[in-house]
């Protein structure tokens, strides 16, 4: 499998991950977390979609222009979903915080 089915395959299962961990006010686990209506998907649908077009072009097309601009959508998704933390609830933080850090790697590990 190549390196960026593997990456793809990784950044869908985080997604997956992020969209389906949510918090309210009332979670104990995060006392004064995110609003009860807070939803993963839609914070972080412009940054999703802009992965995915990426993805796609970079899957049709392994250019250098698209392999770099397949990077900066996924960190711009990662970055997004940091910015997210104070939202996940305090037990789950560690992993999500990990799920961050080794997309990252596989990101940093892409050679255009």
């Amino acid at each position: 499998m190549s390196s960026i089915l593997k990456f793809s395959a990784f950044l869908m299962m985080f997604i997956t991950i992020t969209m389906s961990t949510a918090c309210s006010k009332d979670d104990p686990a995060n006392p004064g977390g995110c609003a009860a209506n807070f939803n993963y998907a839609i914070e972080l649908q412009a940054e999703a979609t802009a992965l995915s077009n990426a993805a796609s072009a970079y899957a049709n097309d392994q250019s250098t222009e698209n392999c770099n601009a397949y990077k900066a959508a996924a960190t711009a998704y990662l970055d997004a979903a940091v910015d997210l933390d104070n939202c996940v609830p305090t037990a789950d933080r560690a992993a999500y915080e990990a799920a961050i850090d080794d997309a990252r790697v596989n990101v940093d590990a892409l050679t255009c």
